[in-house]
């Protein structure tokens, strides 16, 4: 319990500081450069992000294989050494043929991408962005892993916290000063130096007995290894569809118009993967222990993420527009304001998390090549639906093949999930989903009689406070009545609290 709190804790404000400058920022490179500019950063960071899950699949498969040996604050050193010699192993195989991708991309991407930005400027945002991610990838990611199951992820808060600080002060101060984008770019390529000298400071500390060099003696692999790379380059496929097909097929101004709407929903998303992530070792630990266990925490999950995002969405479809119409006020080189992305956007956000709990299952009781199949299917369709719908519908094109590529997913890892690896009948889960779509489409309805009007930041902020609250008590309220398990639960921690009070007059 004491990891869990420090998690969420650590891993939620980290997320929200960074949320208040990540906001902050993308305003600053549309006033003092353009809406090409911004574009073409936000392109080229979305495509790094997503590049970013290739080396997923060495992650997951490593997460996996150390669940068994890191349980309940006891360590197998042996077997985990192993296995953090074999991923580190995998890790800078990996490295070497990203860092090869990364300098083609930047000498080809400069020509492909429709901008006004010189040759070598985009060159250099692209090498400095994709250098980033090889230090990582060399050095920083096989220690996250080993945290993540160990139930530290509050470290990784810490330091990303830092890391991000940083980042957005040089940003910042050298944006203000009209500096050129690529030298930005070098800016937070060598702040991914110190949070590896972080990192390697803790890990040195905590974790010395992680011996790198120990043999495999036993055979041991890391089970499923190729078929999490496979999904994981699916999910990129599928992720990094939209923005870069926009500023391939449309022009990088358009992707910045894509960037500041897909900025709220990624910032919403960050805040709750900070939770997630902080207490996802709940469930790998509660699959190896007992299954009957693990039914009721994958309900309690599904429960209460799918209820903490429809929360979300609910309040971010009535106030994207007004947030929009302020945010961009005074930018005036292309229109920001599209009444149809809200919905869009926040039915691909529903959809996503409709299968996080499944998608998880499936990966950790070994149906990872299942998995791989299916996320194949789900970027061919967003894919060829993308380029297809953008030439007539733009943006809304592109997100339309987003919506219409999901659903077979979802549906196929909870058909997975229930059928195949709980031995159960579907009711709880199409419940649990169910009722945080009908709350969505229940807003969406309301939406049309309501009309909200907006004019300044204060006012806004005081909106997204009344909104929450009803929203998270309304939606939470028909969670924890469709899940009694959730209800109990909510009722356990109530009663603790009120008793510890008590105790303490």
């Amino acid at each position: 319990m004491h990891k869990n709190l420090k998690n969420i804790f650590l891993g939620f404000f980290s997320q929200a500081i960074i949320l208040m400058l990540g906001l902050f920022v993308p305003r600053i490179i549309l006033t003092h450069y353009n809406s090409d500019i911004n574009g073409l950063t936000s392109t080229i960071t979305q495509i790094f992000s997503y590049m970013a899950l290739l080396e997923a699949g060495i992650g997951q498969a490593t997460t996996n294989a150390l669940y068994p040996f890191v349980n309940k604050d006891t360590y197998e050193k042996d077997k985990v050494s192993e296995i953090m010699s074999i991923s580190r192993h995998y890790y800078r195989k990996i490295t070497v043929i990203y860092a090869v991708v990364v300098l083609a991309m930047s000498l080809v991407l400069p020509i492909v991408l429709k901008t006004n930005v010189s040759y070598f400027t985009v060159f250099g945002v692209i090498l400095f962005e994709g250098m980033t991610q090889v230090v990582s990838f060399w050095s920083i990611q096989n220690w996250t892993m080993l945290l993540n199951v160990d139930g530290r992820n509050y470290v990784k808060s810490n330091i990303e916290l830092v890391n991000k600080i940083l980042c957005y002060i040089i940003k910042i101060v050298l944006a203000l000063k009209g500096v050129n984008i690529a030298f930005v770019q070098f800016g937070f390529f060598v702040v991914s130096l110190l949070k590896y000298t972080l990192y390697r400071r803790y890990m040195t500390t905590y974790y010395s007995w992680v011996d790198f060099k120990r043999k495999n003696n036993d055979n041991l692999e890391l089970k499923d290894r190729n078929s999490y790379i496979i999904t994981e380059i699916a999910w990129t496929v599928f992720s990094s569809t939209d923005m870069i097909i926009l500023s391939v097929f449309c022009s990088t101004k358009l992707a910045s118009v894509y960037s500041v709407y897909n900025m709220i929903f990624i910032a919403m998303t960050n805040l709750l993967d900070a939770v997630y992530n902080g207490v996802r070792f709940n469930l790998g630990q509660a699959y190896h222990d007992n299954l009957e266990k693990y039914k009721i925490t994958h309900d309690l999950f599904n429960s209460v993420f799918m209820g903490t995002m429809t929360s979300l969405i609910c309040v971010a479809y009535m106030l994207t527009i007004p947030f929009i119409r302020i945010y961009t006020k005074g930018v005036n080189d292309i229109n920001y304001i599209n009444q149809a992305l809200p919905i869009m956007f926040c039915s691909i956000q529903l959809l996503s998390w409709s299968k996080y709990m499944a998608g998880n299952l499936m990966g950790l009781s070994g149906y990872a090549k299942k998995l791989s199949y299916i996320s194949i299917v789900e970027a061919a369709i967003n894919l060829t639906a993308s380029i297809i719908l953008v030439q007539k519908f733009g943006i809304v094109g592109v997100l339309i093949a987003t919506v219409l590529a999901q659903p077979i997913k979802s549906l196929y890892c909870n058909w997975v999930s229930d059928y195949q690896i709980m031995k159960r009948n579907g009711k709880r889960t199409v419940s649990i989903l169910g009722v945080n779509f009908l709350c969505f489409g229940i807003v969406v309805l309301l939406s049309l009689r309501i009309s909200i009007d907006i004019s300044s930041f204060g006012v806004f902020i005081i909106w997204g406070m009344v909104l929450s609250l009803i929203s998270f008590s309304a939606v939470m309220t028909i969670n924890m009545i469709i899940n009694r398990d959730f209800l109990k639960l909510f009722v356990g921690i109530v009663k603790k609290g009120f008793n510890k009070k008590v105790s303490t007059r």
